[in-house]
């Protein structure tokens, strides 16, 4: 059987060359401190989603639709009009918040009195807590490394997890000491999550399926942020490379489903993909923003290849579930 992780791969060089190309070599080198927390907060402090596939509104639309059963209703919406709507004077807490779109969307409801986001990047946590000013809406921002944080138990009737809850190590442990206790007693988790293989190490059977797809795409779809260089295969990312840029992606990641079923009572969870079109729109969704035929039925093509891929291998590397705390804590 072959080996499915790398330690350094082909696609480690040609991603740091189109990173120095796009951010120049200062900026890149400032990523590697001596500190794991520096790394991080680094990678953090510096990202722009420019290229990444959840860029994409026919995506944002499939997921939508996926969760809520309406392309139109995002998910935040969807949790408050099922589990929220008839609640007031309600407390939320959002770890690994970025930027804090999510919590702006429970926020604007005006179900909840206390809304509280968290964040390793001093500069995301900034730009946050300005848009909430901008928007006349009440959230703390905190920035730091949530597990040195000091937080009430029983204090919180929502915590919600975006793209942030893979980046813990030992997900069964962290969910069962620090974040369980933090929740009311009919309080309600919710994540929408990466779950898919430990430190992106891509198993070989989705990257053969991804290039196979690669290769049908026009080149105008495979033409990089750049305009000029053109995306010509997928690769697994080189375990060295991960560790020395973002020491916190993924560490955990195949164990978070389980770890989420096994700490709270599961009140619904679906697949959401990731598998393909993850790996494969890399570097290149930026192709894809374009509402015209050409662009919605390729997208919906490349869907289709993908819900295939998944029904085959029977899991998606992403859910999105809402979970209560369980009654035998």
């Amino acid at each position: 059987m072959e080996n499915e992780t790398s330690l350094v791969s082909v696609g480690d060089f040609l991603d740091v060359y189109y990173k120095v190309k796009q951010k120049g070599f200062l900026q890149l080198a400032s990523l590697f401190n001596l500190t794991k927390n520096k790394r991080v907060s680094a990678k953090w402090n510096q990202y722009q989603s420019s290229s990444d596939f959840w860029i994409i509104p026919a995506l944002q639309q499939y997921w939508n639709n996926l969760i809520s059963g309406n392309p139109e209703v995002s998910y935040e919406s969807y949790v408050i009009q099922k589990y929220l709507h008839n609640k007031t004077n309600l407390s939320l807490l959002s770890i690994g918040c970025g930027e804090g779109r999510h919590e702006r969307k429970f926020a604007v409801s005006g179900l909840f009195s206390k809304v509280i986001g968290v964040d390793i990047s001093n500069e995301r946590i900034e730009r946050a807590t300005q848009t909430a000013l901008e928007n006349n809406l009440n959230i703390e921002y905190v920035a730091g490394d949530f597990h040195q944080m000091i937080v009430e138990k029983e204090s919180f009737d929502v915590i919600l997890f975006d793209s942030s809850l893979h980046h813990f190590n030992d997900i069964n442990g962290f969910l069962k000491k620090e974040i369980s206790p933090l929740l009311k007693t009919e309080g309600i988790l919710v994540a929408n999550e990466f779950c898919g293989p430990n430190r992106l190490q891509w198993k070989k059977e989705q990257l053969d399926f991804a290039n196979e797809l690669l290769k049908e795409l026009p080149k105008k779809y495979k033409t990089r942020i750049d305009g000029k260089s053109v995306k010509r295969k997928v690769y697994r990312p080189g375990l060295i490379r991960m560790l020395l840029v973002d020491p916190s992606e993924a560490p955990d990641s195949a164990h978070l489903k389980k770890a989420l079923q096994a700490n709270f009572k599961v009140l619904e969870e679906k697949n959401m993909g990731w598998n393909i079109l993850h790996i494969l729109l890399k570097g290149i969704a930026h192709n894809f923003l374009n509402n015209d035929e050409e662009t919605n039925q390729l997208l919906a093509y490349l869907i289709k290849k993908e819900e295939e891929f998944i029904e085959r291998v029977g899991d998606a590397d992403s859910i999105f579930g809402v979970y209560k705390k369980s009654r035998l804590e």
